[in-house]
């Protein structure tokens, strides 16, 4: 069971974290960005919009903000003030109650947060309800003896443990979603590879079973 005024004190009270230019996150973020581009539907008559929920401090948002016409919810103020997106792109907001009318984005994204949530569902209902066209889910791979372990270890990262692909894909298909495509991938871990080996990482950062991170795109 995830505890959400634990949760709460964890964000709020979240100390300095690398820049989201910084080019290990460039090098954990990108390819993900690149596979959603490949993977989704681009809009024929306008600019394609994306709400990003629980964008914390940025890491997807930086990114995400040269491919998308972006908004960035989270329901951290500390975590939206460390976000480098202007204010008027960032919107402090509950994943369980997004204030946001039906339809109102293209694409709806989140990654890293479903594990934090008491009730996931909810929140994959109500990115279904905002978004026209797809919904993407970016979780931590409970497969990954790493990612395992670290879930086992960090309490705030217990709900890591049940993030398998059956259980992702579930998310979606019980929120009324139809799974357009599917990946495990990544082998950068956004604060804790060192700059100095990324060369290495980056040359086995492709989809595989043991990735730290399952990918998961629906259309609504």
């Amino acid at each position: 069971m995830v505890d959400y005024a634990e949760q709460k004190e964890y964000w709020e009270g979240m100390g300095k974290r690398r820049h989201p230019s910084h080019p290990v996150i460039e090098a954990f973020a990108g390819p993900k960005l690149r596979w959603i581009r490949d993977h989704t539907e681009p809009p024929t008559d306008g600019p394609h919009t994306m709400v990003e929920i629980g964008a914390g401090n940025g890491y997807f948002s930086y990114g995400f903000d040269r491919a998308f016409e972006l908004t960035a919810t989270d329901f951290s103020e500390t975590m939206l003030e460390m976000n480098p997106l202007p204010s008027n792109q960032k919107v402090q907001a509950d994943a369980s109650n997004l204030p946001f009318g039906d339809d109102s984005f293209d694409l709806a994204f989140c990654g890293n947060l479903l594990h934090h949530l008491e009730a996931p569902e909810v929140a994959v209902r109500e990115m279904g309800r905002v978004a026209r066209k797809h919904v993407v889910l970016l979780e931590p791979n409970a497969l990954n003896p790493l990612m395992f372990a670290f879930g086992v270890v960090k309490r705030e990262e217990r709900g890591t443990l049940k993030f398998t692909p059956p259980y992702l894909k579930g998310l979606g298909k019980r929120a009324g979603l139809r799974l357009r495509a599917f990946s495990t991938q990544g082998m950068v871990l956004p604060n804790k590879t060192p700059e100095k080996l990324l060369p290495v990482f980056k040359a086995i950062d492709r989809p595989n079973p043991m990735g730290f991170y399952h990918v998961a795109i629906f259309d609504v």
